[in-house]
Formats: C-alpha cells, structure tokens, sequence
C-alpha cells in the first residue's frame, strides 16, 4: 500500500497551531468551476476550540462552551472524496489530523433497521409538542445546517438513534474516495462495475469493477450489485442532491441504511435530551462497526484500469528486484490536498487510510483479486525531479503540477509479506522462466484469504485450523499461486503451518481459487 492518508494536509483547513473540531457537514456544490470539475464539493463546519482542558487533551468530550460561538464557525469547502479522511467530532490543527476523540461510545444489539423504524428527518426537526430533536443548547454545531438530512432509528426503549445521512455515506460507500465521489454525482451502475455474477446459491460472486474503480471497495459495490435495498440507499445520494438543485434550494445529501433487518452497531457521538427527557436521543458522530451480513461469502474481484501488483517488503525485494525501477517524480511525505483537478499529466497513485474494522462479518468471509508477483519499485530508485507537494482527490482534469491520488481504506496497517510467505515468495524469485500470479490477492492483507471450516455436529471448529495462542489465536491462512512455465502449469496453494513456516500444496495444471478451496476444505474436514 502507497503512503499514509493521515500524513496529506487538508490545504483548504484552517491553518496555524489552534485547534479546529469538526462540527458538521453542510451542503454540496461545485464551488469554483475554473478550478475542480470533476466532483462535487462539501461545506465543513468547524469550531475553534478555547477550552484549555481539551487543548492539554484533545481526546476530552467537547462541550458548547468548549468552542467559540457558531456564529464564527470557519467554513470550508472540502471535495467529497477528501470526505473519507473526515468525521464528525474530529480535531485538526495546522491542517493536520490530530485524534478522533471516543465522545460516548454506545453498542447497540439487536438493533432493527426496516421502513417503520427509520425515518428521514432534517437536523432542525421539531415533534408535535415543539421537542427539537437536536436541542441547540446541547448540540449548537448544527445551527447552520438544520435543512441538513438525518435518519432517525427508534430503539426498543422508546429512545431514538439519530445518524447524519452524510455519516451514513461515509460509513457504508467510503471505503474509497473514488466510490463516494462517484455516489454524489448521477448515479449509474456501469460507474461501479461492468459486471456482477451471482452463483445459484447466492454465496459466490465474481466481480468486474468499473475502470478506475479500487478494490478496496469490492465488498460495498458488490453490495450495491446483488442487494436492492442497498442499490437504492447508494442511488438516494445522487438522486436526492440533483432533485434538490432543481427545486432551486441548496443541496444537502440523503442516505439512508443498504440493508433491511437486525444488527449490532457500535458508533461514538453524544446522549441529549428530548423536551425534558435525559439521554433520550444518541447522535451519532461517527459509526464505528455494523455486523449487518453481506450477502454474499465468497467474493472474486477483477479491476480495470487500475495497476495490479503484489508489493513485496525489503525482506524479499532483493530477490524480486531484477527489473529496471520505474522512474518518476516522488511524493513529499507531507503533501496537501488541494481543492483543484489533479494534473493528466502525473501518474495517479494511492493513499491509505486505517480505521476500526468497519464490518466483522468480512472476518469470516474471502474476497480476492489476482496480482502480478513483481517487486515494488522504491521511492528511492525514483527520478531526481523535485517532489510532488500538492495532490488532488478525483480524476485528473488540469495541467497543473497536482498529483491525482485515491484515498483507500486499508483494513490492516501493514500490508508486509505474512513471515510464513517469505521463503515462498524468494524461491519463486529466484525460478528462472517461471511467471508467478498471486490469485488471493486479498483486501485484509494484500496476500492471503481464511483457510476454509466446516464445524463439526457440535457446530465447533478443529483446533487444527487454529494459529497463535490466547487473545491471538485466529484462522490459520493461506495464499494461492499460479505457476507458468513455457506450456506447463501448475497451482500451488501454502498454507499457514505456524506463525513462521508453511505447509505447500502442489495441484498440477490451472485452478481456480474456489477450486483448491474445496480441495483444501475437504481435506481439513477428513482430519
């Protein structure tokens, strides 16, 4: 994975040392055409922070006294796919990132998402008895965006959740700045993929992304393409800001739940009262974790357009390095995200971002693309041209010096060869003739996928399938490999035997993954 996200500087953010907390999100526009054409912009509301208990900690709950008055908000226009490195709640200074502070954090189990217990409601919606569902005096940050969209969820004790629609795009289509951008304009399914097929037990998909589309946004576009109720709660963004600029008032998103049924959420924000009801209503700053299923368990992703690679660590680079390092101009660490169109003229590249692991049920599921086994060409093998120190987040659309970049989601931060691998990885280096693919390119770790289980009649797994010990006992792993060599073929599955050794399974001829899983699968149920 290329460089960090959290190192870019949000150039349109307040500059100097004070400390800066996003308050909200506000409309979408086009703010300046001469200078970013190809997405759409976010007004961001933040607030100086004055209360020099959360200056010594900026993880300290906020409150209203704890910034200047709303009136002397600072306001900034932030592209939408920059939006993925932002939430509510979150402190900046000096343009950069400094903490997402807990707020309240809340679990909510057995929650029920359906049509008659979410309603859209605005930010400044009042109830029959004038209750404010989000009372100024507890939560002044919104003022200037009550027209704002929210979903209100009612939960089993006569409380409600309430989510900022803007949080809900965030959460469940921002795994990429490619994918958010794309849901914020008219929305069209050939924009995320060309092609989406679900096998007859609706367990297995294989995907085609659209051209340019990340495979870190695998899981939510296959979403999207098998799930109609997700479909429409991607659709509604688009759709609802076009309608918006229509009727001639200003545009602000409206989103709501991709999935009908029960889960378990886990989101960080701030209890306020109803009327004269205490904690009667949570607002969600920010989702932290759904448990809602995908509908699907396996998933194979195909991308296009994009450069698709294994990057291997300096552990096994010297054994891959045989070819002739691409030059080009680096990036400057601490580049700034500008809010401009990113030059046609520098190669687009990637920026990760990490954050909690928005959804565990994908812990148990597999979801894979094919990679070239080739070495990463290092930033200090590249041109001697100075580096790049502005970037922009979009397709490219000037000839200015501004790198266009992806923001992804990373749901591990190291993408390093796992140590069980590195043996492997330097004899297929050194096989001379030999063209190795990495079929289980995976979105957790860039290499590996679960091995496959199957409980026993007492719905328990064999301790064979385990690895590590205590706390970080977890499925044993694997990566999948197809050998070429002139007109002979070969598939070579290496299984996680411990932490540091592998076991190889040689299989003759082209397979696919789903193929040697059940060979895999079958022999662990044998044990």
């Amino acid at each position: 994975m290329a460089a960090s996200a959290r190192d870019l500087q949000i150039g349109a953010f307040p500059p100097g040392e004070d400390l800066w907390r996003i308050d909200w999100f506000g409309g979408v526009a086009f703010p300046d055409r001469l200078l970013r054409r190809t997405q759409p912009s976010v007004f961001v509301h933040l607030s100086k922070i004055i209360d020099p208990q959360v200056i010594a900690d900026p993880m300290r709950p906020v409150a209203p006294s704890s910034t200047l008055p709303v009136a002397r908000q600072a306001k900034r226009w932030v592209s939408v796919g920059s939006t993925t490195l932002l939430s509510v709640g979150d402190v900046w200074s000096g343009k950069r990132f400094v903490c997402s502070p807990d707020h309240e954090v809340e679990t909510f189990e057995n929650l029920q998402i359906n049509r008659s217990t979410t309603q859209l409601l605005k930010a400044g919606h009042s109830d029959e008895q004038g209750r404010f569902l989000l009372p100024i005096s507890e939560h002044p940050w919104h003022l200037g965006n009550t027209h704002s969209y929210c979903v209100r969820v009612a939960l089993p004790d006569g409380r409600s959740l309430v989510v900022p629609c803007m949080e809900l795009a965030l959460f469940y289509f921002g795994s990429s700045s490619e994918l958010l951008s794309r849901l914020f304009g008219p929305f069209d399914v050939a924009k995320l993929y060309s092609k989406a097929t679900l096998d007859l037990f609706g367990e297995h998909i294989d995907l085609d992304l659209a051209d340019g589309m990340r495979k870190e946004s695998a899981h939510d576009v296959a979403r999207i393409a098998t799930s109609d109720r997700a479909r429409q709660a991607a659709g509604a963004i688009g759709t609802s800001l076009l309608k918006q600029r229509q009727e001639g008032v200003d545009p602000y998103p409206q989103c709501f739940f991709p999935f009908d049924g029960e889960t378990t959420l886990i989101a960080s924000g701030k209890w306020l009262p109803l009327g004269t009801e205490p904690r009667a209503t949570f607002l969600v700053y920010r989702v932290r974790s759904c448990a809602h299923p995908f509908p699907f368990n396996t998933l194979r992703v195909r991308e296009s357009g994009v450069t698709r690679r294994a990057k291997v660590t300096p552990h096994a680079e010297s054994a891959l390095n045989s070819q002739r390092p691409r030059r080009g101009a680096r990036d400057a660490r601490d580049a700034t995200v500008r809010e401009r169109d990113g030059s046609g003229k520098l190669a687009p590249r990637a920026r990760s971002f990490f954050r909690e692991y928005r959804f565990p049920d994908l812990l148990k599921k597999r979801i894979w693309s094919e990679a070239k086994l080739e070495p990463q060409a290092a930033s200090a093998s590249l041109g001697a041209a100075p580096p790049v120190a502005d970037v922009a987040v979009g397709t490219p659309g000037s000839t200015d010096r501004v790198r266009p970049i992806a923001l992804v989601e990373a749901m591990r931060q190291s993408f390093a060869v796992p140590e069980f691998l590195l043996s492997v990885i330097e004899r297929l280096a050194r096989a001379k003739r030999v063209t190795a693919t990495l079929l289980t390119a995976s979105v957790e770790d860039g290499w590996t996928v679960p091995m496959p289980f199957q409980p026993d009649e007492n719905g328990e797994i064999s301790h064979d399938l385990f690895v590590g010990a205590g706390t970080d006992q977890r499925i044993r792993r694997l990566a999948i490999f197809a050998l070429v060599a002139g007109s002979r073929e070969a598939t070579i599955a290496v299984i996680e035997f411990a932490l540091d050794r592998p076991e190889i399974l040689r299989l003759r001829g082209s397979q696919s993954v789903n193929d040697v899983l059940k060979v895999i699968g079958g022999d662990t149920a044998s044990r």
